[in-house]
């Protein structure tokens, strides 16, 4: 049996865990000497480097959402895609009415504000709420809708066709726990959404350090598929940590 001790680590103290992680990478305790060096790069060379990505994801956008569709299928999504704001609005309305869901909750990213989903759900007389707060709405009120929420739905800020993941970016009125509560997770995809690699990711994420001063949140969230866990038995079990079914909706 693992015991806890003071620092909260199990079996072994804190401070001799993270003295063996700076050893293996051959790194003193303190934050590095030298900055990490892609951050030092010129904002115009980076600038130039994302109009060449736009390019390239532009002329090759057919074959990369092939890509994309194929990896996240083999991740475990379930995915549809659709043509247009109409076809997506309708896919929502079928996945939610297939679940026999009546509560959901959703993000307040800027996909919302073009795809009437809202107003759909409201038509069929669903209990829709958007997790955003105001003064109206504590925090603790909020994730107690999230905890009683049949199907979170989200929009992404970016999707990689080599994992067929999902990136949400952390910012002030969008919870991650809306895809991550809730049993059901439905998100919704747009094709200039989706890059090829990691290193795409990377690149524009420097690009908005650089145009920032220096700030570019504290965290990434990446989803790539419904959770799982071998912790019981050793046996890989759905949605235990998390979602136990996620839908994407790449609207074309």
């Amino acid at each position: 049996m693992a015991t806890v001790n003071s620092g909260g680590m199990p079996g072994r103290p804190k401070a001799e865990f993270l003295r063996s992680v700076r050893d293996a990478l051959g790194r003193v305790e303190g934050p590095p000497e030298h900055p990490y060096h892609r951050l030092e790069e010129e904002l115009d060379t980076l600038e130039e480097r994302a109009t060449e990505l736009e390019t390239r994801l532009r002329e090759n956008r057919p074959q990369l959402l092939d890509r994309f569709v194929e990896m996240a299928a083999k991740g475990g999504w379930n995915v549809h895609r659709v043509s247009g704001a109409e076809a997506a609005v309708g896919q929502v309305d079928s996945i939610i009415g297939e679940l026999g869901a009546t509560r959901i909750v959703r993000s307040g990213q800027p996909v919302f504000d073009d795809l009437p989903v809202d107003t759909a759900l409201d038509w069929r007389g669903i209990e829709l709420v958007p997790v955003v707060r105001d003064s109206l709405t504590t925090r603790e009120e909020l994730r107690e809708k999230m905890r009683h929420a049949d199907v979170g739905l989200t929009g992404t800020d970016y999707a990689l066709a080599e994992t067929g993941s999902l990136v949400i970016m952390p910012r002030q009125g969008l919870s991650r726990l809306v895809s991550l509560v809730p049993p059901v997770h439905v998100a919704l995809v747009r094709p200039e959404e989706v890059l090829e690699s990691l290193h795409d990711l990377f690149l524009l994420r420097r690009l908005e350090y650089k145009r920032r001063g220096g700030e570019m949140g504290s965290y990434l969230n990446f989803i790539t598929g419904p959770s799982r866990t071998a912790d019981i038995e050793m046996t890989i079990v759905q949605g235990v940590h998390g979602p136990r079914a996620v839908h994407m909706i790449l609207v074309e």
